[in-house]
């Protein structure tokens, strides 16, 4: 069985032992889309849609041809598939743990009561 030249592919040649979905999985990071993507600005380019194996990142039209990124953590496996091809390095693997402490922070801030 042929495998692709990608982070994915290399991981998969090297742990043929167990080749499961949940083996492949980074439970440790998830792809971040900051506000640099094209697609806010009205610039079609989807390429990091493209690359995802898994389609954890799609697009919800915003009007006036612009759209924004929206990422599925939970169908990110956090392969870093998508930061190669974004024109703009628009997208950035980020640490679960960091991703929640800024979430924690932000609230904070606002003024929002945690739950």
């Amino acid at each position: 069985m042929a495998h692709q030249l990608t982070r994915r592919g290399l991981f998969r040649a090297v742990s043929a032992t167990d080749t499961s979905s949940a083996a492949l999985r980074d439970d440790r990071h998830f792809a971040l889309i900051g506000a640099s993507c094209l697609e806010t600005r009205g610039t079609c380019c989807r390429r990091c849609t493209d690359s995802c194996d898994v389609s954890a990142i799609r697009f919800r039209p915003m009007g006036g041809g612009r759209a924004i990124a929206l990422l599925d953590q939970e169908a990110c496996t956090g392969c870093g598939d998508c930061l190669p091809v974004c024109p703009v390095n628009a997208i950035e693997l980020v640490s679960k743990d960091r991703a929640a402490l800024v979430a924690g922070l932000v609230g904070e801030t606002s003024g929002v009561p945690k739950q």
